[in-house]
């Protein structure tokens, strides 16, 4: 039972129920001693040993009485005297420190560490909200440059986490409620040695039960019988009760792991409860902004910057001077470009590629190399015999590489700019491929081959994008890589580009 004391608790465990046990215990085995010394002279043979049994029996009884002396010299009732305040104050760091990591754990999953990356958990009502992955957003904002198009993704995110943080961990927004209840712990400190008391006395009483059962008394053994009532006695003046702070100490610990579990359950239950309507909220305003976006005029010219130009010197030059320095080229394998829908109408939409490689010419010509393969084109190509691990694929990359770079030195050194290819395909589908696609081929068993475009820059629309960034990063032709296959795929890729069966792309080095 539990009373109200000034500022704490008085905790008295009164333990009858052990107690009693102990008490009975004892008495019990007195009894069953008794018997045994009474029925000594019927069950012994000879007076000698007899006399002996008799003898053991009668100092097992009597250290028995002694134990029973000692155990009823024992306390009866353990008074323990404690500020329940502290129990709650473990409890309340407990609980807080739950929260905390909780939403901390889950907060670094939605929104990564360093990461242009949203991944919104289970509990959210996602369907409410469409958030774009970083690229689709960067296409759809059409900034050419990644690293530009994740430090402005990586910024909306960070003012999303900032906001769901500070209005989960503001003052008052959590904490232990006050109506909590401390359940009592069933182990109260002190008992423990009687406890482990009624173990002993149990098991030995059991034996002495069987014994006396038997009419003969078969299995009594004095020398161990006075053994044990020996060892009894001596742990039995061992028990000593902790001192008062030991006590209160012991108490306020056992209640706090009685409670920890319920704690960190509701903690995590409430912290769950929060964050998925705070988390909710600001994953919905961060989906406006990310949709809603228009790129400033400043962050198109520094993605263009970075993407396509270097710095050009400020220094006046002269005419001479402007004639005879190279053209500077903005542009390097591994940058990107946009190509607008309107002028590459098979990407159905602007889409960010990448430069695949820049070749320099004379008189100021500049080829690149652009990867505009569909997605629908690249899966062709994946099929290819070779591709099935990373080592062979390493041996057929090259081959690609090298006939595109070989086509771009075509254009880049050629009078007429021509590709160096003859012809492929001539009944394609002008609608979607505009420009002449030309196709090579080795001469090799089930031999790769490889699609391109070719256009000028000054081509271009005048109103298109491309043809801007392209001017300004120093480039005049472009070669457009449309795809490549092996001829055992051949038919799949060319029936991307023509209209009428595949085997009509079977001239000029196109076909079997």
């Amino acid at each position: 039972m539990s009373e109200r004391q000034r500022d704490g608790y008085v905790v008295k465990g009164e333990l009858s129920h052990t107690e009693d046990l102990n008490k009975n215990y004892i008495s019990q085995i007195i009894d069953y001693v008794e018997f045994i010394i009474k029925h000594v002279p019927f069950l012994v043979e000879g007076e000698e040993l007899r006399g002996e049994c008799q003898e053991a029996y009668e100092k097992v009884l009597e250290l028995f009485q002694q134990i029973e002396e000692e155990y009823n010299n024992l306390p009866d009732c353990i008074e323990i005297d404690f500020d329940i305040e502290e129990v709650k104050e473990s409890l309340r760091s407990i609980f807080n420190g739950t929260y905390e990591k909780f939403i901390r754990e889950n907060l670094s999953v939605v929104f990564p560490e360093n990461l242009a990356e949203v991944n919104i958990p289970e509990f959210c009502q996602a369907e409410e909200y469409a958030i774009p992955d970083v690229r689709r957003w960067q296409h759809a904002n059409k900034i050419i440059s990644p690293e530009l198009a994740d430090s402005e993704y990586m910024d909306f995110i960070a003012e999303a986490r900032e906001a769901v943080t500070k209005s989960l961990t503001k003052d008052g927004a959590f904490g232990l409620p006050d109506d909590f209840t401390i359940t009592r712990p069933e182990y109260i400190p002190g008992n423990d040695g009687k406890m482990k008391l009624s173990s002993f006395l149990e098991d030995f009483k059991r034996r002495k039960l069987k014994e006396v059962e038997d009419e003969e008394c078969n299995g009594i053994n004095p020398e161990g019988d006075l053994k044990f009532a020996n060892s009894v006695l001596e742990f039995i003046k061992s028990i000593k009760l902790p001192s008062e702070e030991e006590l209160a100490k012991q108490y306020k610990e056992a209640a706090i792991k009685e409670n920890s579990p319920v704690v960190r359950s509701l903690a995590e239950s409430m912290a769950k409860e929060h964050l998925s309507g705070v988390l909710d909220n600001a994953l919905r305003v961060l989906s406006e902004k990310l949709n809603s976006y228009e790129v400033a005029p400043a962050i198109v010219g520094e993605s263009l910057r970075k993407a396509t130009k270097k710095k050009r010197s400020n220094k006046p030059k002269s005419r001479a001077e402007e004639d005879s320095r190279p053209v500077e080229i903005g542009l390097k394998a591994g940058d990107a470009v946009i190509l607008d829908s309107e002028t590459f109408p098979w990407l159905k939409e602007d889409s960010i590629v990448d430069v695949l490689h820049v070749e320099r010419g004379g008189g100021g010509t500049v080829a690149a190399v652009i990867d505009a393969r569909t997605e629908e084109a690249k899966k062709v190509e994946h099929k290819m015999t070779g591709y099935e691990n990373d080592r062979k694929k390493r041996s057929i990359l090259p081959v690609i590489k090298d006939k595109l770079i070989m086509a771009a030195k075509y254009v880049a050194t050629s009078e007429d700019k021509s590709v160096g290819l003859p012809v492929g395909l001539n009944n394609r589908l002008k609608e979607l491929y505009p420009f002449i696609i030309y196709a090579w081929k080795d001469q090799t068993h089930n031999a790769k081959r490889v699609y391109v475009s070719k256009i000028s820059v000054e081509d271009m629309p005048d109103e298109s994008d491309t043809k801007k960034s392209l001017q300004e990063a120093g480039v005049t032709e472009v070669v457009l890589f449309l795809g490549a296959c092996d001829k055992q795929n051949q038919e799949s890729l060319v029936s991307l580009f023509i209209n009428g069966n595949s085997r009509d792309a079977a001239k000029y080095g196109a076909g079997a």
